[in-house]
């Protein structure tokens, strides 16, 4: 018996650490919101540390700052560079209604191949999800939802939130604090109920809608541009992110929940959208980090894809320029 009780008070000590690590609560009716107690923040640099050149990173910030934009941040192996506000906008500002979170299914996957749980991209998705054995949406693989493959019944990512569920017993916000937030020391975030299907009624929405801080976002770009590893924390195995980040086929323009195409000054840019042109890009092989945030650009100014990050591409050290084709005209992309 005393040795039950002192089991028993462990357990209770345990749930009790939990609690004080991250709480979740209701908030808005249609919010869920975790509490997180923030790790620090990544650590600063200037430009020139980091092998940046200054004059290209201003001619990003005068085409941003001429586009309604309110935050531009450039990081670069794992240090924060370069950070240029407007208005009352800081680094703690929360970013909301963006699709940034698309990708973290595909994390949380690779989070659980890490932990050796029972997951194999290439399984149908019968064998997580029995009840649709002998339909057509059965036959899916992991791999295919997450490259963006349609389904009859829901979403691709909330299919791969059910599955994720069914196989750690745990919501898909616990999951998201749990293995990507707490790991890489991000704070509070809130995610949207799911109201569009009735396959995960009320749940968090998996594929958006995620709010969170600038300095977080950070973080996630950090991760998607590390391969995986946050800080020496390894996240998902090694390769994975790389695979992530990887067009689902020749041509595609999309992966793993992320935009994929050969439009940008270095040929591994991977992009995260978000309204009102809000973008998240990461350059793995610069090890790079560019988040815009703001609100829609005037239609007289036009909104060219590619002047951003490409203005930052090109004045990073350790860039190459891409083998121009015949069939390339070098006057469509920024000027350097």
């Amino acid at each position: 018996m005393k040795k039950f009780g002192i089991l028993a008070a462990a357990v209770a000590l345990l749930a009790v650490a939990a609690i004080a690590l991250f709480h979740i609560h209701e908030g808005a009716a249609d919010r869920l919101v975790v509490k997180l107690e923030s790790g620090p923040p990544q650590p600063k640099v200037s430009p020139g540390e980091a092998g940046m050149d200054p004059a290209a990173i201003q001619l990003a910030v005068d085409y941003a700052g001429k586009r309604n934009t309110s935050a531009l941040v450039i990081g670069r192996n794992g240090h924060v560079v370069f950070e240029k506000y407007w208005g009352d906008t800081t680094f703690d500002t929360e970013v909301s209604d963006n699709d940034f979170s698309a990708p973290f299914a595909a994390l949380l996957i690779g989070s659980a191949m890490n932990d050796r749980l029972s997951v194999n991209l290439d399984e149908p998705l019968s064998a997580y999800l029995p009840e649709y054995a002998g339909a057509a949406t059965g036959t899916k693989s992991l791999r295919q939802l997450l490259g963006g493959q349609s389904s009859e019944v829901a979403p691709p990512t909330e299919l791969a939130a059910l599955v994720l569920e069914r196989i750690t017993r745990q919501p898909f916000e616990i999951l998201v604090a749990e293995r990507l937030w707490k790991p890489m020391g991000g704070g509070d975030l809130s995610f949207r109920r799911n109201t569009s299907n009735d396959l995960r009624h009320g749940a968090a929405t998996a594929g958006c809608c995620v709010t969170a801080s600038i300095g977080d976002w950070m973080r996630v770009g950090e991760l998607l541009a590390n391969d995986g590893v946050f800080e020496g924390n390894q996240v998902t195995p090694p390769r994975y992110v790389t695979l992530m980040l990887t067009p689902t086929h020749k041509g595609a323009g999309t992966a793993f929940g992320v935009n994929v195409d050969d439009r940008f000054a270095a040929h591994d840019v991977a992009w995260l959208s978000g309204a009102r042109k809000q973008r998240l890009w990461v350059v793995p092989s610069l090890r790079l980090v560019i988040l815009r945030v703001g609100d829609e650009p005037d239609t007289a100014d036009g909104w060219d894809e590619a002047m951003i990050p490409d203005s930052i591409i090109r004045g990073t050290s350790g860039w190459h320029p891409k083998s121009v084709g015949k069939d390339v005209d070098p006057n469509k992309y920024a000027p350097h």
